[in-house]
């Protein structure tokens, strides 16, 4: 019965999409380096093992064997529909290709244990040693062995160090670009946002990267001098890793290696003109496309790492004064905050000509409150209170301030006194409907408030410390009215 569950469930719908994504993806890279990259029998970029080494890192483990038997399909329909026969000899090719990629895949996840996004050194380091240049190891030996066995064939030690070479450049070129696209494609966020500025210097990059590309590496070189303007490619490749996100770099270095290995086939560059032998002059220009790329793909990524640990630590600031400003018991604005919202308020109502209020709330006989039920009581009390005072301030830009012991203010932009009024009724209610027991106050056996209200207008040419001082004019005349109650006076009146 178990058997038959797992053979269900290996062909389920999931796996039969991994194994066709992997046909697709690893037959179209076949045809692409048959007919652009092919010097007799060789393909000088096999972009196959680049796109199943990003297929296999963006799926789970228990995908692998349908993505492994997919590359076994690929490449035997690629091929067979390619050169017309598949050779028994190929069998060794086609043992390296899926156990290189496997084993390189699987030592890279054990070294990496975080999520796989290669946005960090470490990552990019791992992917240059293992999943480029130990897969390609890998490939080497396995096929070198595979063949020897099978057909009897040694390759040469420089033959091999050209294989290795060339899948090292094949996988970088291809991996990058790959897995982002798929990743994208599986977390459905295929978008890339760009400013217009940033717009701009990416079409500057790009025209630069095409006269390079084909000034350079596009036609044939007849002096030194021409040759030495490869050089140029590397202020480019710093360009790129220094002011762009890593997909757009990744894309930048898969551009550059399609591009220069078309151009080496067709027999044209500078590297074809220092080296006579063909199977030179692409060795040495994947090593240098590779050095370039690679460096330019750590520097990038060092900075990418610096610019988000700056980031990282802005925010952090940013968190962190924002605590400052946090009244810790209720978790309203204290009297810092209190002091830049207001001034902020202030010069809201003296540009627009609105009207701005200030509310002062103090809870009646609140000492006696703590004497009667403790502190511990006192400060679910205060919590409370400065709770019901939030939800009757709806607008985001009004703001509740705790300014010490039981007594708060209340910022009110664009607030005429009508309106205060209307806010500190709702206040009232809503304190009354806490029900909070208070039975040692004078006034009333539960929990009531006291508030003042001072309304200032354009004209008034409203004072910060003015505002405040007749709101709190007002709340001792609702103090001295027998409290549990409002009052309110005019900004315009003389202090007390």
């Amino acid at each position: 019965m178990e058997i038959i569950v797992r053979f269900k469930s290996f062909f389920s719908v999931s796996n039969l999409i991994v194994f066709a994504m992997m046909i697709v993806s690893y037959m179209a890279m076949i045809y692409l380096s048959a007919a652009f990259f092919m010097v007799g029998n060789i393909a000088i970029l096999w972009l196959g093992n680049g796109i199943a080494i990003a297929l296999f890192l963006v799926c789970s483990p228990k995908r692998w064997i349908p993505l492994a038997l997919g590359i076994v399909a690929a490449y035997f329909i690629g091929v067979y529909t390619h050169f017309g026969s598949f050779e028994f000899s190929q069998i060794g090719f086609l043992l390296a290709n899926v156990l290189s990629v496997m084993l390189a895949v699987i030592v890279f996840t054990y070294l990496c244990k975080e999520p796989i996004t290669f946005i960090d050194l470490r990552q990019n380091i791992l992917f240059l040693t293992v999943l480029c240049m130990l897969s390609a190891l890998f490939n080497v030996i396995i096929g070198a062995g595979a063949l020897w066995f099978i057909a009897g064939i040694r390759p040469e030690l420089s033959n091999s160090l050209i294989w290795f070479v060339g899948n090292t450049v094949s996988i970088f070129a291809s991996t990058l670009t790959a897995f982002h696209i798929f990743r994208s494609i599986k977390d459905k966020t295929l978008s890339l946002r760009i400013d217009k500025q940033q717009l701009f210097e990416l079409a500057v990059m790009c025209a630069s990267t095409l006269l390079i590309l084909v000034g350079v590496f596009g036609r044939e070189h007849y002096n030194k001098f021409t040759v030495s303007l490869i050089f140029l490619l590397f202020p480019v490749a710093m360009w790129v890793a220094l002011r762009f996100n890593h997909y757009i770099t990744s894309t930048w270095i898969t551009i550059v290696f399609l591009t220069c290995g078309f151009y080496s086939t067709v027999k044209l560059g500078p590297f074809i003109f220092m080296f006579n032998d063909l199977s030179y002059a692409i060795f040495y220009m994947q090593i240098y496309i590779f050095a370039a790329c690679s460096t330019a793909l750590l520097i990038g990524t060092i900075n990418t790492e610096k610019e988000t640990k700056t980031q990282m630590i802005a925010q952090l600031n940013k968190q962190l004064d924002d605590l400052t400003k946090i009244d810790p018991l209720t978790n309203i604005a204290n009297r810092r905050k209190y002091d830049e919202s207001i001034k902020i308020a202030l010069a809201a109502a003296n540009s627009e000509g609105t009207p701005l209020t200030l509310i002062a709330i103090d809870i009646d006989y609140f000492k006696l409150f703590n004497d009667e039920y403790g502190h511990l009581a006192g400060d679910d009390c205060l919590i409370s209170v400065a709770n019901v005072i939030s939800q009757n301030l709806l607008r985001a830009n009004d703001i509740v301030a705790r300014m010490g012991g039981e007594e708060f203010f209340c910022i009110l932009p664009d607030t005429d006194s009508k309106a205060a009024i209307k806010v500190m009724q709702k206040i009232q209610a809503s304190i009354t409907a806490l029900n909070i027991p208070h039975k040692v106050s004078p006034i009333a056996p539960c929990l009531t408030v006291s508030m003042g209200a001072c309304t200032g207008a354009l004209s008034d040419n409203i004072d910060a410390m003015r505002l405040y001082k007749m709101a709190d004019i007002a709340l001792y005349s609702a103090k001295e009215q027998g409290r549990n109650t409002f009052s309110t006076v005019k900004y315009s009146e003389a202090l007390v």
